[in-house]
């Protein structure tokens, strides 16, 4: 016990000096991350990037700190809710869970699938709680936040992952009476690449009512995150970015000839991880197919705009409330 408290001491100033050696980090109010100076001025992290899109110094209030505050959305509107988590699949080392945020309801309620993001490679079923837990109180719509296969674990490319949300679709179908849900009135909601992944499901999962993603990656063989990375873990998730895999998986290529999903999109101008063009064409390609689609753009936005990072944070969450519950109920 002795050596374990001399141990404790002795590196408990080397934590606190590796804590202080990382600065601070802000955002302003459109998401963009910021470093305080030491002369307490501040500076954008990426500002070479955005420069590519705009002169940052024509940007209102660019170098204002921002924090988010509670105005509309409050914890009592969604806190409290009955949640359970189940594995609805093996894999070799590991398994795989599905949360599930029931409606206040005795009826067979209808379900949304959130996925999280991550860059395929990080990420947990915890993103999304906030608004699943929201419909599922106030809305009376089941909520359902899946974990998949990311790239580090064994074995995995973008078509387990895919593979994974189907299943996961497919135990909560099978499952309908135990989770008293409607197997039949369904959507499904994803930020970054769990946008790529949720639309790939809501794109061929027949029945699907609705989609809604937030700075999503849609068409694989045009986004700069996997056509110009030079991470050797992501290049082999997507299997060295064979032709063939990245058009089979990106959800532009697979929008259904009819019975097109309601969708709503969600992208920043100056998103310097997803660029926004990846919206505006999966928009159009929508459209052409003769499906509803909102695009919310918002001008000078970076890649978290729908997160706490952002002053747009309450306005998506409400759009997206009232997108979900008029395309699903």
């Amino acid at each position: 016990m002795k050596l374990k408290l001399i141990f404790c001491l002795g590196i408990l100033p080397l934590l606190c000096l590796a804590q202080e050696a990382q600065p601070q980090q802000f955002s302003n109010r459109y998401g963009m991350k910021m470093t305080r100076n030491d002369d307490g001025s501040y500076a954008l992290l990426y500002a070479k990037k955005y420069a590519k899109f705009i002169d940052v110094n024509t940007i209102p209030d660019v170098m204002v700190p921002y924090t988010y505050q509670a105005d509309r959305l409050k914890s009592k509107d969604y806190k409290g809710v009955t949640t359970k988590d189940i594995v609805y699949k093996k894999h070799k080392d590991y398994e795989l869970i599905l949360t599930v945020d029931f409606a206040e309801t005795e009826k067979p309620a209808p379900f949304v699938v959130y996925i999280h993001g991550g860059g395929w490679a990080r990420g947990n079923n915890g993103s999304s709680r906030s608004l699943s837990q929201y419909l599922a109180k106030q809305k009376g719509i089941t909520g359902v936040r899946v974990s998949y296969t990311l790239a580090p674990q064994s074995d995995a490319t973008v078509k387990v992952s895919i593979q994974d949300i189907l299943d996961a679709v497919k135990y909560v179908q099978e499952h309908a009476a135990e989770l008293n849900i409607n197997p039949d009135r369904f959507g499904f909601l994803g930020t970054s690449a769990g946008a790529h992944l949720a639309a790939v499901a809501a794109m061929t999962v027949p029945g699907t009512k609705a989609f809604v993603g937030y700075s999503g990656i849609y068409d694989l063989e045009k986004a700069a995150i996997t056509m110009k990375t030079k991470d050797p873990q992501r290049i082999a998730y997507f299997c060295d970015r064979e032709p063939k895999v990245l058009r089979e998986a990106s959800p532009i290529n697979l929008i259904p000839k009819k019975n097109v999903p309601a969708s709503m999109l969600v992208c920043g101008t100056c998103d310097v991880t997803v660029e926004c063009e990846q919206s505006e064409m999966f928009a159009s390609a929508l459209k052409k197919r003769g499906g509803v689609c909102d695009l919310l753009k918002y001008e000078f936005y970076d890649h978290n705009v729908s997160s706490k990072t952002s002053d747009k944070m309450e306005e998506i969450f409400f759009k997206s409330v009232d997108f979900l519950t008029n395309h699903i109920k």
